[in-house]
């Protein structure tokens, strides 16, 4: 047999190391997904992936509409507080049908291609029909247009080009990803509204983001009425927005942010809407905040994980970065009893997908604060809620700003 020449041993030795580390890498690799048939109402599935993210930095966008000329077809507030930077105030028409415009003829032509449009209701719930509350002046059916007309004048009242239309909508806030390329005026149109009596007019924040580089610096906070109560648009007991705590630190960023909390929903909620929610954002991170209401009703541990798994997994297949957070620490017998077993289970999900972003530990702080928790012993007060906010904001500035 022919003696093999040194350069021929390195090569063999260097092939089997290749294929040993690729043998030990798919032994530790955690089992991708199936894939499933696509079902109404959810998103295909795909495989996850089993690379860990690397979150790095978000990119930078601006709002193009901050301050622009704004008009509209009434107000009872004026149109102006719909882009204007005070999020404690919004648009309000004294009718429905209502339209709401901006005048973008002054921004850079390079920030007017693709565009992203936010708007924001006060309403407290993400989608109150899962939990029977009412809702507040919300659009429910409208459309988003765009025209070529010259600025600096009143809105053209012909040559209105629509780019998106919604029927039947029961969110408190949506974002649509247009393409203004050639125009200068962007506006939507509000045909038909979701109020309890007397709140069936129009009421809203309205802000349309440059994505020059993509809509990556973009949130969303889904979870039950906590989060609800603490990532709303609108200022809370004067605690300013995720996004302006973001901006105040980091000046050139100024992230789109929606709050996705709805009052007693538990975690098999989430799992049941995940799907369906991930179809409606376009941006880049899902927080997934739920376990409170699991605790009260001491949900099965095991079971509280499966569902965050079920969770965790739609928002990768979706190509989107998870991030949760332990759960907070309340008075309450039950959450007392039940929800260490339930935090554990966050704790064993961090390990099993190495791909979530941590949020705060919610339990610890209120535990060494809970005067910020109220009387019922479950929810934050005001300024818990605040404090809520402001942890958020600084968890995020340390794992994606810095």
């Amino acid at each position: 047999m022919k003696r093999l020449s040194t350069k021929a041993v390195l090569a063999l030795i260097g092939v089997l190391i290749v294929v040993l580390s690729l043998v030990v890498f798919l032994r530790r690799a955690p089992q991708t997904l199936k894939q499933r048939k696509h079902i109404p109402g959810g998103a295909t599935s795909t495989a996850v992936s089993t690379a860990t993210v690397i979150p790095g930095t978000a990119s930078s966008w601006p709002v193009i509409s901050r301050n622009a000329p704004a008009f509209a077809s009434s107000e009872y507030y004026p149109a102006s507080n719909a882009n204007d930077d005070n999020y404690g105030v919004s648009w309000r028409s004294l009718a429905t049908p209502a339209w709401l415009a901006y005048d973008l003829s002054d921004v850079p032509v390079s920030y007017r291609g693709e565009v992203l449009v936010v708007w924001y209701n006060p309403t407290y719930d993400y989608d109150h029909t899962l939990n029977g509350d009412k809702a507040y002046n919300l659009p429910q059916d409208y459309t988003i247009e765009v025209n070529m007309a010259p600025g600096d004048r009143n809105p053209p009242d012909s040559g209105w080009v629509v780019l998106a239309t919604v029927k039947g909508n029961h969110y408190h806030s949506r974002e649509h990803v247009i393409d203004m390329r050639g125009s200068n005026w962007v506006r939507i149109v509000v045909t038909a509204v979701d109020g309890a009596p007397q709140n069936e007019d129009v009421n809203i924040k309205m802000d349309i983001y440059a994505t020059n580089y993509g809509v990556t610096d973009n949130w969303i906070f889904f979870g039950d009425s906590i989060t609800a109560g603490a990532m709303g648009y609108p200022t809370v007991d004067g605690t300013k927005t995720f996004a302006q705590f973001i901006s105040a630190k980091v000046p050139n960023h100024f992230p789109a942010q929606e709050a996705g909390g709805i009052g007693y929903l538990k975690s098999s909620d989430g799992a049941k809407y995940i799907n369906l929610w991930l179809q409606l954002f376009p941006g880049r991170y899902v927080v997934l905040s739920y376990g409170t209401n699991d605790a009260l009703g001491c949900i099965d541990a095991h079971v509280f994980y499966q569902n965050y798994v079920v969770m965790v997994q739609a928002v990768l297949r979706a190509g989107k970065i998870p991030i949760v957070p332990r759960m907070p620490w309340g008075r309450d017998a039950n959450i007392q009893d039940c929800a260490p077993a339930l935090n554990a289970g966050i704790d064993a999900l961090y390990r099993a997908y190495p791909q979530i972003m941590k949020g705060p530990d919610f339990w610890s702080f209120f535990q060494n604060h809970p005067t910020l928790i109220s009387n019922d012993g479950v929810h934050p007060t005001y300024a818990g809620f605040g404090a809520y906010r402001q942890l958020w904001a600084d968890a995020m500035l340390e794992a994606v700003y810095r």
